[in-house]
C-alpha cells in the first residue's frame, strides 16, 4: 500500500521486482564491504532479493519514491518474540538505506516514521532495530535490548567433557538443519527478548556449508547446539586457528556445559574459541575466564570479555504493551507509577500510569493518584519495561529521577525481572 510523506512529492510504498535495478543501486552504494560491484556482483545480489521479493511472507522490501524515482529503501520484518515468557508479534527494521546523492533530506526520518506506522497496522508490541548510528535512533525514542558478551578464549579453558556428555553429543549433517530450527524455535519461547528466527534468515543459514553444528541429542531428540565455524588465525601459519561460535541453544545449564565440552575437544585444531552470549553471569561458568588479550585494568582486573550494545527497541503504545503483556507475573506490592517522558518524533509529553497489585500490572485511569512519578528518556522507559536495566542504577546514575525515593525503590524491586532481554539474530 502506497502512503504519502508529508511532502507532496514523497511517496513510500513496497518494492516490485521492477524496482529492482534502482534497488541495487542504492544497496551496493550503501553498504559496499565486501562487494566488488561488477557484474557478477550485481547479479548475486539482484538474484538474491528477487527470491526475497517472490519467496518471502515475513519481510516487506519497501522504498521512498521522489517524484517517482527511488531514493531511500528498508526492509520490514514481522517477529515472533518472547515477551516474559509469551511469543508477541514485534516488528524489525532492517537495512535502511538511502542513495548517495538524496542524504539530508530527512528520507531516514521519514522511512522510520513509516516503520513505526506498519509495525502498529501489524499488531506489533515494539519495534526492533540494529543501529548504524546509535544515537540518531536514540533522538527517535529508541532503548536498548540486553547487552551481548563476546569471550575469546583458549579452548581448552572451556569445561571438559566426560563419557556421560560424549554419549549425548553428535555432528549434524545438512539433513537435520530442520532440526536444528525447530529446537531454535523452543529455545526463543524460553528465553525473554529471543525472537524466532525469520525468512530470509533460515535461507541464508540453510546455504551456508562452512557453518558445523555440534548436537546435543537425549532419546533422539535434538535439545541443544553449537553452530560454528574454524576462522584461520595467522596469515602464516595453517595449523593456527580458532573457532568462531555462532550460536549456542540450550534447554538447560547441563547441555550447555556438554556443549562447551565437545568444542573443548577441538583444541587441537584451534588453539582459541569466540563465543558471544547474553547471560551476564557466563564468566562463573569457567575456571579460568581471561581472555587471550591477557588485558589488565586498574587496580588488580582482568579482562574477561568485551561487550557491546546492538538491538534496540521502542515501545508502539505503552498502554497496549501492558495489557497485553498484563500475564507477567509481579512480587507482592501494590503501587500506582506515572511515567513521564516525551515522545520524541511528535515532540510532545506523554505520561503512561500503570497500577501494580495482586502480583499484576495493568494500566491506571488517567487521573489516577501516583504514588511515585518517575521522568526519563522514552527509549529508557522501554528498557525499564522490558527489563533491560534496574531502575535503581537508573536513578542512581541521574538518567532517570523520581520523585519519591521510598516508593521508587518498590517500584525497582516490583520491575525486575530475572533475565534481560537479549537476541543475536541476522537482521
Amino acid at each position: 500500500m502506497e502512503r504519502k510523506t508529508d511532502r507532496c512529492n514523497w511517496a513510500i510504498r513496497p518494492l516490485t521486482e521492477a524496482d529492482m535495478e534502482p534497488y541495487l543501486d542504492i544497496y551496493l552504494n550503501s553498504y559496499p564491504a565486501y562487494k566488488s560491484l561488477d557484474e557478477e556482483c550485481r547479479a548475486h545480489y539482484r538474484e538474491k532479493h528477487l527470491t526475497e521479493l517472490r519467496e518471502d511472507t515475513q519481510t516487506r522490501t519497501t522504498g521512498l519514491f521522489e517524484d517517482g524515482v527511488l531514493i531511500a529503501t528498508m526492509k520490514l520484518i514481522l517477529f515472533s518474540m518472547n515477551i516474559f515468557g509469551v511469543m508477541q508479534p514485534a516488528c524489525g527494521l532492517m537495512a535502511l538505506e538511502v542513495h548517495p546523492l538524496h542524504k539530508r533530506k530527512g528520507a531516514a526520518l521519514a522511512m522510520v516514521r513509516y516503520f513505526e506506522d506498519y509495525a502498529r497496522r501489524s499488531g506489533a508490541l515494539l519495534t526492533l532495530l540494529l543501529p548504524f548510528r546509535i544515537g540518531f535512533y536514540r533522538q527517535m525514542g529508541y532503548g536498548f535490548a540486553g547487552k551481548i558478551y563476546e569471550y575469546h578464549l583458549p579452548t581448552a579453558a572451556l569445561p571438559r567433557p566426560d563419557a556421560a556428555v560424549l554419549a549425548h553429543l553428535r555432528l549434524m549433517q545438512p539433513e537435520d538443519f530442520d532440526a536444528a530450527l525447530a529446537c531454535h524455535r523452543r529455545f526463543a519461547a524460553r528465553n525473554h527478548g529471543m525472537v524466532e528466527k525469520f525468512d530470509e534468515e533460515i535461507r541464508g543459514a540453510r546455504g551456508d556449508i562452512q557453518v558445523r553444528r555440534l548436537g546435543w541429542y537425549d532419546g533422539g531428540v535434538l535439545r541443544g547446539y553449537a553452530a560454528y565455524r574454524f576462522e584461520s588465525a595467522s596469515d602464516s601459519n595453517y595449523t593456527q586457528n580458532r573457532l568462531s561460535v555462532e550460536e549456542l541453544v540450550y534447554e538447560d545449564g547441563a547441555i550447555l556445559r556438554g556443549l562447551l565440552g565437545g568444542l573443548n575437544m577441538q583444541a587441537d585444531l584451534a588453539q582459541t574459541v569466540i563465543l558471544r552470549t547474553g547471560e551476564e553471569d557466563f564468566h562463573h561458568l569457567l575456571d579460568d575466564p581471561q581472555d587471550v588479550s591477557k588485558n589488565y585494568i586498574d587496580y588488580g582486573f582482568l579482562q574477561t570479555n568485551v561487550s557491546a550494545v546492538g538491538t534496540m527497541f521502542k515501545l508502539v503504545d505503552g498502554e497496549e504493551f501492558v495489557r497485553r503483556t498484563a500475564y507477567r507475573p509481579f512480587p507482592a506490592g501494590t503501587l500506582t507509577a506515572a511515567f513521564r517522558y516525551r515522545d520524541e518524533l511528535a515532540d510532545s509529553g506523554r505520561c503512561l500510569r500503570i497500577a501494580f497489585s495482586g502480583g499484576r500490572w495493568a494500566v491506571a485511569d488517567a487521573d489516577a493518584a501516583a504514588d511515585v512519578t518517575v521522568t526519563c528518556r522514552q527509549g529508557d522507559l522501554a528498557s525499564l519495561l522490558m527489563g533491560s536495566c534496574q531502575l535503581e542504577g537508573m536513578l542512581r546514575l541521574g538518567a532517570a529521577s523520581a520523585d519519591n525515593g521510598e516508593a521508587a525503590q518498590q517500584l525497582s524491586r516490583l520491575l525486575h525481572y530475572g533475565q534481560k532481554p537479549w537476541l543475536n539474530s541476522d537482521y
